[in-house]
């Protein structure tokens, strides 16, 4: 600022000799319009008189009287004008204690841009607003100042280094701010004044996040957690790491307030933290204060003894044909269905399609699972039927005439046993539901035997479901699987271990829901491989100790190209095994399968046999 002094002024009153105020010289809050001055103080001065004149003679003048201190200024003023100002000191009673000062000039600074525009909020959270606002030439940074006051009193301020967003945080939920914003020059001095104030206001605080959380299982390839319920949560997300930090995370998405993350790895430290989200999974809550689990180590187990190896399969009715890309005629595929079957030599097998149709008109006929009777027999297999009756008739080689009568006839759901290994003491079948008298019948075929190498006693059953995909479908399988339970209930009275196979014609991707699958495990009985509805990983209450194939689908559509998930992962099934409590030490998808992941050789139905080996309890 540059500062001129006038000499010759000589129209002061006369005063005592109390010399002028000195050091008269413009301060740093000088702006376009505003002359702030600052001066030394006089002893005995209770206050001072400011002159300004636009004229270096002093005319025309206009004052401003301050009260206390050496300091004060003028508003109003004309921007990038030069100003002439003296000062003098007032007494107790406001008059002249000395003469004025001699002059200073003055000069207010260049008008100033027009504030910042366009000043609103751009987001907020319950503690912190952030604003945005229009760009101002020539400006290098600029300065917010909040207040909860629409006067902006009690202000507090926050300065933005670069660009035209910023905000303020730590703000208080719920609660109404003004903001208003100015543009500052490269000294950081006032470039503009402020804008106009706007309203903003915080979003409601949200709810605290999900409290207890915790590990209530571990196995060696899954964890299941527990937490508080939140009142009306939407939906849930589960986070899990490896990393303390929470980095690389996996998620799990539920409505309950529990949560199994599997595809885990043996004897390896996890650390977890939930959080309440919309039901388009939006963020509600915060995240739980993380907690560690970890996954449980690979037991070693002692082998079993003398294990029971039990199978399922499905073997294509010689009556279908389906028009699938490799289907063959029975008489082109029994003898390596015969061949899957003899390379396992199960104890107990439940087959699924072998129809009590005749395959031809030699005299009293020969069906389809006699000839697999005879052609396993032919291989070297000691295997009969648990029932060998064709119909539930008095005469049961015919279902025409048919005086009913119950025979344990199954129709094409037969279970067939080895000699060899075990007795049978007892068997029997029951129809299925249906929709309507005329649909071709469906049953369950039931059998205990005895493991001749140990002397236990077994319950077995086969059943083979309701096939479409339609939700009419999928409750008759439901009531289908219901009817199988009350029979193994109503049978197995002497409460022997259970093992339970079945072409379900359902998987774990069947919408609305895996229905036969739920009422069965629902019921106490086990899936070895945990293929619970929607998840590619098994669940931790999988119980099979080596699996061999699991990411093969059990239904192969006669397709060269094998349908199967990610390496790691399970694949889905429609044919299953099922047990009560008992070890499964081996479970096989039995099938060839090429290292470009093709089928070979002839396919002997479309569906894989499933076999599995346990220790009977």
């Amino acid at each position: 600022m540059t500062l001129l002094l006038v000499l010759g002024m000589g129209t002061q009153s006369a005063v005592a000799a109390t010399a002028p105020p000195t050091g008269l010289k413009t301060t740093s809050q000088t702006t376009s319009n505003y002359l702030s001055m600052s001066w030394n103080p006089v002893t005995g001065g209770v206050g001072y008189r400011l002159m300004y004149s636009t004229k270096s003679d002093m005319s025309a003048p206009f004052y401003r009287n301050i009260a206390s201190g050496t300091t004060g200024g003028y508003g109003g003023l004309t921007p990038s004008t030069t100003y002439y100002v003296m000062v003098k000191a007032l007494n107790s009673a406001g008059a002249d204690l000395t003469a004025y000062s001699a002059a200073v000039a003055a000069k207010t600074l260049p008008a100033q841009p027009a504030p910042p525009t366009g000043l609103k909020a751009t987001s907020q959270t319950s503690n912190y607003l952030t604003m945005g606002w229009n760009a101002v030439t020539g400006a290098v940074g600029y300065r917010l100042m909040y207040s909860t006051k629409s006067d902006m009193s009690a202000p507090f301020y926050r300065n933005i280094a670069s660009g035209t967003t910023g905000g303020y945080g730590g703000l208080t939920p719920s609660t109404t701010y003004y903001v208003m914003v100015k543009a500052l020059n490269s000294a950081g001095a006032d470039l503009t004044a402020y804008s106009p104030p706007v309203t903003a206001k915080t979003l409601v605080a949200p709810p605290t996040p999900p409290t207890g959380l915790k590990s209530t299982a571990q196995s060696t390839t899954t964890l299941a957690f527990s937490w508080g319920a939140v009142a009306d949560a939407p939906q849930y997300r589960l986070a899990l790491s490896s990393k303390s930090d929470m980095s690389s995370p996996s998620y799990l998405t539920t409505t309950s307030a529990s949560g199994e993350m599997r595809g885990l790895s043996p004897a390896t430290a996890y650390y977890a933290q939930v959080r309440v989200i919309s039901a388009t999974g939006a963020g509600i809550t915060s995240y739980s204060p993380v907690v560690k689990a970890t996954t449980a180590a690979v037991p070693v187990l002692p082998a079993v003894a003398n294990p029971l190896s039990v199978a399922s399969f499905n073997i294509h009715c010689f009556t279908c044909v389906d028009g699938m890309p490799e289907e063959k005629s029975w008489a082109e595929r029994r003898a390596a269905v015969v061949q899957t079957i003899v390379s396992k030599m199960p104890d107990i097998i439940g087959v699924q399609e072998a129809s009590q149709t005749w395959l031809d008109n030699r005299p009293g006929g020969y069906t389809q699972f006699e000839d697999l009777r005879d052609r396993l027999t032919a291989a070297g297999g000691a295997y009969k039927l648990t029932d060998s009756d064709r119909n539930n008739c008095v005469d049961s080689r015919l279902p025409t005439n048919c005086v009913y009568a119950d025979k344990g006839a199954s129709a094409g759901t037969k279970i067939f046993y080895n000699a060899n290994t075990v007795k049978l003491i007892r068997s029997g079948s029951k129809e299925l539901p249906a929709v309507a008298a005329a649909d071709i019948p469906r049953f369950v075929a039931w059998a205990e035997a005895v493991q001749l190498s140990t002397g236990k006693h077994v319950f077995f059953a086969d059943a083979h479901l309701e096939i479409g995909k339609d939700a009419a479908s999928n409750d008759l399988r439901k009531r289908q699987a219901q009817t199988v339970m009350d029979t193994i209930k109503s049978k197995n009275t002497g409460a022997l271990p259970v093992i339970l196979v079945s072409d379900m014609n359902s998987n774990k991707w069947t919408e609305p829901a895996n229905g036969p699958y739920d009422v069965i495990t629902s019921q106490g009985l086990v899936d070895p491989l945990g293929n619970t509805f929607k998840s590619w990983y098994p669940s931790g209450a999988a119980t099979a100790e080596k699996v061999v194939n699991r990411r093969v689908n059990s239904w192969n559509g006669f397709e060269r190209a094998v349908r199967q998930g990610a390496a790691g992962t399970s694949g889905a099934y429609i044919d299953y095994i099922f047990t009560s409590k008992m070890r499964v030490t081996y479970y096989e998808n039995v099938a060839k399968i090429d290292a470009l992941g093709n089928y070979v050789g002839t396919f002997a139905s479309d569906h894989n046999m499933q076999f599995a080996t346990v220790g009977l309890p």
